[in-house]
């Protein structure tokens, strides 16, 4: 899978520059994630295209105008947004929610992979449509946070809103999914990993392998983008490739199609011939390097692969066209071209943790004596907060060795235990005491 999801800042320099070639290769890199964001919106495939188009002539026109061009990604995100959110507050739009579907319970969480998961028909359903049904705000902060993969800091800058305003509209997210499966007849206790960060990562990513921008519509609206201003190229010829097949020709900063891919319409305009050379034979790739956050995590992880040309056609993983791993294990990474295996790599992962601590406790002459455990990243002693009738408290005992809890009964009062392991998992414990 060749995914161009960062560019150099030196293409956008070049683009700002008036490079009708590095314009192109920018509209390549985005193009297919501005098409999923706005098919989140509306699940209407011309408005979707509208979006496109509207997203990249104001790219086109206003390119110049970034400072930073190290700042395009989280730039060009939010020109997509914002045009989604004000599209989707002219139009009032008609949700058909479909019928009730009834479900057994899943299996035990402990044993379920977020693939597992969304291996079940009916569950993958119920979490497709309450996604894509979600109301604007929190539809952008679950299309950055889970598909884009953005970090809260960046939602909020993305969305010019509070860290707060992210942190509750992801909560509020977890709720909505909550709602939508019990309706749907799934019960709680699976709730756990149903709706586990993994899980929602991994739908998303299945989503927008549902949902692509065909070649020809791509590349009118492209067309469509540099013919909306006077963008002037560095060279009279420029050539559009996506997918790998030559699309179309741009001659002084308008775009040609190419009945015929192999014959390159270039109208009057006469090219010098340059001297023949002899063709090098271009050398296949190999693995260069293979970069993911090795920290505790509690979602999935995107691998970040760079290999030493672009000679290649294919990444798989596991023999599966994806960089998203949401579970511990060996992943067999293979480089391919057509059929032929050019470099394989083996990646073990197991940092990813998506189970919150476990407690049981005993009870006697008043002491309550909890015993914590966690199956991977452990608990986080600086984590742990106590709260006595809803203050703030020191007033118990831990064992940092054998991870023992332990408190003293007090009159009519509610104790409250919030515990995270380090992967950021939460256990709560609430002990409403009696005389």
């Amino acid at each position: 899978m060749k995914k161009i999801n960062i560019l150099d800042e030196e293409i956008i320099l070049k683009a700002q520059g008036g490079d009708t070639e590095a314009f192109s290769q920018i509209y390549k890199a985005y193009y297919s994630r501005v098409y999923f964001v706005a098919y989140q919106y509306f699940r209407n495939e011309e408005v979707a295209k509208d979006i496109v188009q509207e997203t990249f002539i104001l790219v086109y026109r206003k390119l110049k105008q970034l400072n930073e061009p190290k700042t395009f990604p989280l730039w060009i995100k939010r020109v997509t947004y914002s045009l989604c959110v004000n599209q989707s507050r002219k139009k009032q739009r008609i949700v058909d929610l479909g019928e009730s579907m009834d479900i057994d319970d899943f299996k035990d969480n402990k044993q379920v992979s977020a693939m597992e998961v969304l291996e079940n028909e009916r569950i993958r359903e119920i979490i497709f449509e309450s996604l894509e049904m979600m109301g604007e705000p929190m539809k952008s902060v679950g299309l950055l946070r889970y598909y884009e993969g953005l970090q809260i800091k960046e939602i909020a800058e993305v969305l010019q809103v509070p860290k707060g305003t992210v942190n509750s509209r992801m909560d509020s997210i977890r709720k909505q999914l909550r709602v939508d499966l019990e309706r749907n007849g799934i019960s709680p206790k699976n709730f756990g990993v149903i709706i586990s960060p993994t899980v929602i990562a991994y739908a998303y990513q299945l989503l927008s392998k549902q949902y692509t921008l065909n070649t020809e519509d791509s590349v009118r609206i492209y067309n469509a983008v540099i013919k909306s201003g006077a963008f002037v190229g560095t060279a009279l010829l420029k050539k559009l490739v996506i997918g790998g097949v030559l699309i179309a020709s741009v001659v002084t900063g308008v775009v040609v199609f190419n009945q015929q891919p192999e014959t390159v319409v270039t109208e009057d305009i006469q090219t010098p011939q340059a001297p023949k050379e002899s063709v090098a034979v271009e050398e296949t790739a190999k693995f260069l390097d293979i970069n993911y956050n090795a920290n505790w995590t509690n979602e999935a992880i995107e691998l970040s692969i760079t290999t030493t040309n672009d000679n290649y056609d294919q990444i798989l993983v596991n023999g599966v066209d994806t960089t998203i791993i949401s579970e511990n294990g060996e992943y067999l990474i293979k480089l391919l071209k057509g059929n032929e295996e050019l470099d394989t790599k083996i990646l073990y992962i197991s940092n990813i943790d998506i189970y919150s601590p476990n407690a049981t406790y005993t009870q006697a002459d008043g002491v309550f004596t909890y015993y914590l455990s966690d199956d991977a990243s452990n608990i986080n002693i600086d984590s742990i907060l106590f709260y006595r009738d809803g203050v703030l408290s020191n007033d118990y005992e831990y064992n940092s060795q054998e991870h023992i809890l332990i408190i003293k009964r007090e009159n009519k009062t509610m104790d409250q235990f919030l515990i995270c392991d380090y992967a950021g998992n939460e256990l709560e414990i609430i002990i409403q005491h009696q005389k």
